[in-house]
């Protein structure tokens, strides 16, 4: 299934639908989701504005399962209802108030997706480092794995420091509070000087 059947479905629009908003017949719509015929530019865009999708590849080819995701977060940002209600609560001077806000239908669910398409995106980056060619990546994948695996607590303590270091050590917001007492122990600070001295500069 390319993605047109996929966003048509998810989004609960009949072919026929689609195709009068757009401007061609059924028949067409039917032969660009069987892959009968490409889809031209100028309809790609006209897809991109009836669904509110700017990527257009998303269109033409067989969606990953995080690409699925962000089209149903789409369809139910777009279809979201929202009303105004009324919120109670007690000020810093223990008086109490009422105010106004929005409350949005779709929210929880977006929220839930959301979290849901980070773990199928991780999991088709591991996809695409396991499955190519350079073996030495599927070596290193396969270790922080048996790390993560074991029951042995310093030896994840010590990747999980090295990971955080690899890629958050220059985060202009400071070091994370979970790694604060290394910071105070200088172990940032010793491990730049090792890497240093032993030439390998991340």
């Amino acid at each position: 299934m390319i993605g047109l059947q996929f966003i048509a479905d998810s989004f609960h629009m009949e072919y026929k639908s689609v195709a009068e908003a757009i401007g061609v017949s059924k028949q067409t719509f039917q032969d660009w989701i069987k892959e009968r015929r490409k889809i031209p530019g100028p309809r790609l865009e006209q897809l991109s504005e009836l669904f509110g999708i700017e990527d257009k590849t998303l269109f033409l080819k067989e969606l990953l399962p995080s690409e699925k995701s962000e089209i149903l977060m789409i369809y139910l940002t777009r279809t979201d209802e929202h009303e105004e209600i009324e919120l109670t609560g007690v000020n810093d001077e223990g008086y109490r108030y009422t105010t106004t806000g929005h409350y949005s239908h779709n929210r929880h669910l977006v929220e839930y997706i959301y979290e849901e398409q980070k773990k199928e995106r991780l999991i088709e980056q591991l996809e695409v480092l396991v499955n190519s060619e350079e073996n030495e990546t599927f070596k290193r994948l396969e270790e922080v794995i048996t790390v993560y695996q074991e029951q042995n607590r310093n030896k994840k303590a010590v990747l999980e420091l090295v990971l955080y270091y690899l890629v958050h050590r220059d985060n202009e917001w400071g070091v994370h509070p979970d790694y604060a007492k290394y910071e105070q122990k200088q172990f940032f600070e010793k491990l730049d000087k090792l890497l240093e001295e032993t030439g390998i500069r991340p």
